[in-house]
């Protein structure tokens, strides 16, 4: 028998093939060599494999998402539609020491948000409201809770939290509620009007992030296709703004650091302040521009590194100032009184000079007895964070996010260590950040842990994780692993999400 040779790395390149193996030897065999070829294909050809699977396959998701999740229960949606209207329209006001969620021209707008808002409390018990009776109840007219009111005087709300983010985070919403105000949509139909322009717009800018990247794509792919990924593009939320701008500058700053060029200083500068604007704690990823140049250079293109720090290092502060650092502590009070000093950031500072072990302390107590939630929150739990996936998605997924990043980066010693070193003190900073600042906002003193921490917010390290664990483990998986590894957990999150969604609102 002549010898023969294969393409594929499973058999031997030059061996005799044995007569006495069965024929199902070679059916099977077979099998996997084209299924070897065909990720291999997707693998080699990603720049247009991205158009191919991951739009596409996002579009398919967020289609279901929007059967499924009704306006009642996708997480801040109505808060944030209030804040949005608020924006339009300009009708923000201060009242009490708190930002004022806007006042209503309508008493019916107001009626309506009350309305979901009571839904979605409705939802969350067990038996509750489900889709098909929401529908019913909104559309009734004879319905006390939205029956037309005549206009009367402006009704004063309080903001639930969304009053700290950048309107920024907001620009696909606005735009859509500027569109739905001249087509004068109801409020069902504008909200829907405005998660699709968040979806298409996040969804798209994801998309040029993972064009751009020069390695790791497929790590990229199954990070924006996560449950808490697809969820967050889905509904209103400044998540879906801070991941996707996250993404971006992430690839920027990696493809500019492992290149013989540094690149369009002008397009980091311009996703750099996008990306501190999302969320505050979202400033530490200027550290990324430190990777970019070798230390003995920075003295020379220090021009070129404060173009595209110092947006972000003016803005983000101003906002900050002019928010005056407030993320809804008021609704502590709720359960019960805490002096107001307690939430005051600077009041909080000088107390951790005269007693630094307690912030670490507290910290540590939030980590350490919450970590489990967190973990999940970190894959994904949807609805108001109480819809759990099957326990082994969260198990799959998470193996999968480690293993997928498996890639031996084209760079020098130089620059290899350079990276690792800045995606890992930008990962241990945002944590610290993220901690710090709930802890000076929103954490009492006679509380003994940070509250307020959800595992959602450290989604956005992700890609920055992604990097650090492929220059650490400095291993390469073979070809077509990475793009079965990215489509494999994309297909699990997708379906475990839109069951989940289904048996909880159907």
């Amino acid at each position: 028998m002549g010898r023969v040779q294969y393409a594929s790395s499973g058999c031997p390149r030059r061996g005799r093939v044995s007569p006495a193996l069965p024929p199902r030897y070679y059916r099977t065999y077979s099998a996997i060599t084209v299924a070897q070829h065909a990720l291999r294909y997707l693998d080699t050809n990603f720049c247009s494999t991205n158009w191919c699977f991951y739009r596409p396959f996002t579009g398919v998701w967020w289609a279901h998402h929007q059967l499924h999740s009704p306006p009642a229960r996708t997480g801040r949606d109505i808060s944030f539609r209030a804040h949005l209207l608020i924006r339009t329209r300009g009708d923000s006001a201060h009242q009490g020491g708190q930002w004022a969620q806007g006042y209503s021209r309508r008493a019916r707008l107001y009626s309506e948000l009350q309305f979901f808002r009571t839904a979605g409390e409705v939802f969350a018990r067990k038996d509750g409201l489900h889709y098909p009776q929401l529908v019913a109840g909104y559309r009734n007219p004879t319905s006390s809770s939205i029956a037309d009111e005549p206009d009367e005087a402006p009704i004063f709300a309080p903001f639930a939290g969304t009053e700290g983010y950048n309107p920024v985070a907001y620009i696909p919403y606005i735009a859509a509620a500027a569109i739905g105000r001249l087509f004068k949509l109801d409020f069902p139909d504008m909200l829907f009007l405005m998660r699709w322009f968040g979806l298409v717009t996040f969804t798209a800018i994801a998309a040029y992030s993972i064009a751009v990247i020069p390695a790791l794509k497929w790590a990229f792919v199954l990070i924006a296709l996560l449950p808490v990924s697809l969820y967050n593009r889905s509904v209103l939320s400044a998540d879906g703004a801070a991941l996707s701008t996250a993404l971006v500058i992430t690839a920027l700053c990696l493809r500019a650091a492992g290149g013989t060029a540094a690149g369009r200083v002008w397009e980091r500068s311009l996703w750099m302040t996008l990306c501190a604007l999302s969320k505050q704690p979202q400033i530490v990823f200027l550290l990324l521009e430190l990777m970019v140049y070798r230390v003995k250079e920075l003295p020379r293109q220090w021009l070129r590194v404060a173009s595209v720090v110092l947006p972000s290092v003016i803005l983000s502060p101003m906002w900050v100032f002019a928010v005056s650092a407030e993320i809804a502590a008021w609704r502590l009070q709720e359960e019960g009184h805490h002096p107001p000093e307690h939430f005051d950031p600077l009041w909080k500072l000088l107390y951790m000079w005269d007693h630094p072990y307690h912030f670490p302390l507290a910290a540590w107590r939030a980590l350490s007895g919450w970590g489990d939630r967190l973990w999940q929150e970190l894959i994904g739990i949807v609805g108001w964070q109480d819809i759990l996936l099957p326990t082994w998605t969260y198990v799959a997924l998470t193996v999968l996010l480690f293993l997928v990043p498996f890639q031996k980066l084209q760079v020098s010693g130089a620059t290899r260590a350079r990276v690792a070193v800045i995606t890992g003190l930008v990962i241990l900073s945002y944590v610290i950040l993220v901690y710090l600042i709930f802890f000076l906002t929103y954490t009492p003193l006679d509380v003994d842990h940070v509250r307020g921490v959800q595992g959602r917010y450290f989604v956005v390290v992700l890609p920055v994780a992604a990097f650090f664990v492929a220059i650490v483990v400095n291993r390469e998986l073979p070809n077509a692993v990475p793009a079965a590894i990215a489509i494999t957990g994309s297909m699990i999150a997708g379906i475990a999400t839109v069951e989940a969604l289904f048996r909880a609102h159907w």
